[in-house]
């Protein structure tokens, strides 16, 4: 059974709903599920179960049936986390759901240890944990920490074999806290699952660009894409060997023999950049760049498209009463739709990530990158587009009238005749009359005929 045809299973677990007052509320879980959900149907799972808010009993049965289910043929089972992490006494990590009470954790917990031995109870040999919960930390501005203390998250793998086909990525160190924003207006992915989406969705994790997103890889980009925003998080990776585990395959790769991106065409202006409403888009010759500014519904950050990704772009200049917008069709990936109504109709959505809208002061700016990125992944150039298309509607009305003028021609022809035959009583002279106005009708009929299929040619 090869890689493409073993199947990929996962089970998404947040809470963000709690009973006891002594842990904070959290608004990101229930995003976070969401997002890796729809992200991991994408990415041709072929489960997904989920669950948010759930207690702790539908919890332990949500995880044990998940891994008794497992089969040893299975490509991966991925379990995920997004919620609380608590210590006991003993430093023994617990994860918390809906009806957890902090005093007694043992009882109204699910304990990490408790899902280690699910874990090595099962037939799964390809095993990958994601942990997106609390480790120590205190608040920070603009940032809440999701719990206080050590819990030793390695006993998730520890007392495992080598070779067991167990890895664990987690949001942060044991000695650091995870992350949600909450100053955002709305509810947003936490910065580690933020990271493991955009890294699988968009492929930008497959970072030897072989068509697998191996569990190095999403930890190497999830780790660069954490560190380098504004959380203090530093990222971990847990289980000995099992790097090489595959957790995705890209949406142009996907089911065929991996390739490597082929080299980007060569294009005029080798750096683009142009200022839109509330982000930019930017264009090196390789790389489309989306950027959002951030404010309200808009999300901050980039998003970055090799050229070997784009399908196509969508475009539309600016007036002077609406916005316009560029859009990145991506490969596989089915575009955001034009709003219809309210304010932004007639344009994607503002916080759509493959585009950008933008005044009518920039639309020189903004169709220069469309030409760009167009000749980049090999579309004609617009003018030659425009220009074949004119010709092309000239030359269909060209054919249209030469097919009228010749019925015309074979209309007028059988007004002679009748007019010919009321006017003579002569029977031979009839007969010629009309035999000569017959074989000068047909004739101009089938001129006109064949001047038409010859333009069709």
């Amino acid at each position: 059974m090869t890689e493409a045809t073993r199947k990929r299973r996962a089970l998404l677990i947040g809470c963000g709903t709690f009973t006891d007052s002594s842990l904070v509320q959290l608004r990101s879980p229930r995003r976070d599920v969401e997002d890796m959900t729809r992200m991991l149907y994408e990415a041709g799972y072929a489960q997904v179960f989920a669950d948010v808010d759930c207690t702790t009993r539908a919890a332990q049965r949500a995880i044990e049936a998940f891994l008794l289910e497992a089969r040893v043929d299975d490509a991966l089972n991925l379990i995920y986390f997004s919620t609380h992490g608590l210590q006991d006494r003993q430093g023994k990590l617990y994860f918390a759901f809906t009806d957890t009470e902090k005093q007694y954790l043992s009882a109204t917990a699910v304990g990490a240890e408790w899902v280690r031995d699910r874990i090595y109870d099962s037939r799964s040999k390809s095993t990958l944990i994601l942990v997106d919960c609390c480790f120590s930390g205190s608040f920070i501005t603009g940032m809440q920490a999701r719990s206080s203390g050590e819990p030793d998250v390695d006993v998730l793998v520890r007392g495992l074999p080598q070779g067991s086909g167990v890895a664990v990525l987690t949001a942060s160190g044991e000695h650091e806290a995870s992350f949600e924003d909450v100053e955002s207006a709305t509810a947003r992915a936490s910065y580690f699952t933020e990271a493991v989406v955009d890294g699988v969705a968009t492929g930008a994790a497959d970072l030897n660009r072989d068509g697998r997103i191996t569990v190095d890889e999403l930890y190497e980009y999830v780790y660069l894409h954490v560190v380098n925003g504004p959380s203090p998080q530093r990222p971990r990776k847990l289980g000995m060997g099992e790097g090489t585990m595959v957790v995705a395959e890209p949406l142009g790769h996907r089911g065929s023999i991996p390739q490597a991106a082929p080299p980007p065409r060569r294009t005029a202006a080798p750096v683009l950049r142009a200022r839109g409403v509330l982000g930019y888009a930017a264009f090196d010759g390789q790389s489309v760049v989306i950027g959002k500014d951030g404010f309200g519904p808009v999300m901050k950050g980039e998003r970055r498209l090799h050229v070997s990704d784009v399908a196509g772009v969508s475009f539309r200049p600016a007036t002077s009463l609406h916005y316009g917008y560029l859009q990145v069709i991506q490969r596989g990936v089915q575009p955001a739709p034009i709003s219809r109504f309210g304010p932004g109709a007639g344009r994607p959505p503002m916080e759509d990530g493959a585009s950008v809208s933008f005044a009518r002061s920039v639309n020189a700016e903004m169709q220069q990158m469309r030409d760009a990125i167009e000749a980049a992944i090999g579309i004609p150039p617009r003018a030659l587009k425009e220009s074949t298309a004119k010709n092309s509607a000239w030359a269909r009305l060209g054919r249209g009238l030469l097919w009228f003028l010749g019925i015309l021609a074979g209309l007028l022809e059988a007004i002679v005749i009748a007019v010919t035959v009321t006017d003579s009583w002569d029977d031979h002279s009839v007969g010629t009359a009309v035999t000569a106005n017959l074989l000068s009708g047909t004739a101009v009929l089938a001129s006109g005929r064949v001047l038409y299929m010859n333009r069709r040619k």
